[in-house]
């Protein structure tokens, strides 16, 4: 998520085995959210070794967003008209799923249209895409600007050169983990995220 435009044959189960909700009330969410922040971004955290990896990869090609912590983008840069109806939305939508393993395998890139390198899904896509439609509903009823492809990014914003470094040094990686919540963030359209919400699958 971010501003982005939205393991050599090892295998890695995530050292987190369940996530509790963190909710906000009313009067916390409106000021979490303040003035001017109207877009949301949902995201699925990676955490655990590879998850290092793949920042110090990030940040060692010079890529400008290697701060931002990995994770699987589910939505980024809708609309937020009513944050409460929003939010309640959205849980309603997560609360319905379990935690669903992932498997990362294999690379590939955006490019040209996207300077994006990253790691594929390999297992949990249909789960993801149908996170993704379902929150693409209701009030958040939005038309993403691309086909939603899940994956991991690896590099974003370097030089094509780079990129295919990238793609070349990862091809061979795979690992596993459990996905087991979303974390919800609010943005001012510049650049600039918050997190308002953690949401545990609970179904």
């Amino acid at each position: 998520m971010g501003t982005e435009r939205y393991e050599h044959g090892t295998h890695e189960k995530s050292t987190r085995t369940h996530a509790t909700s963190t909710q906000l009330s009313p009067g916390q969410m409106a000021g979490a959210i303040g003035e001017g922040r109207s877009f949301l971004g949902i995201v699925i955290p990676v955490e655990g070794e590879y998850a290092r990896k793949v920042s110090a990869t990030r940040a060692a090609t010079g890529d400008p967003y290697a701060y931002i912590p990995p994770h699987i983008t589910l939505m980024s840069g809708v609309p937020l008209p009513d944050p409460a109806e929003a939010i309640a939305h959205i849980r309603n939508v997560v609360s319905a799923f379990s935690p669903f393993p992932l498997r990362f395998a294999g690379t590939d890139t955006f490019y040209p249209v996207s300077p994006v390198t990253y790691l594929r899904v390999a297992e949990g896509e249909r789960e993801l895409t149908e996170l993704h439609e379902r929150l693409h509903s209701g009030p958040l009823d939005a038309k993403p600007a691309y086909p939603f492809v899940p994956h991991l990014t690896l590099a974003q914003e370097v030089a094509p050169e780079r990129l295919a470094q990238v793609r070349r040094e990862w091809e061979d990686v795979s690992f596993n983990m459990s996905a087991h919540s979303v974390t919800v963030h609010v943005g001012d359209g510049a650049g600039s995220w918050t997190q308002i919400e953690e949401l545990a699958f609970s179904g």
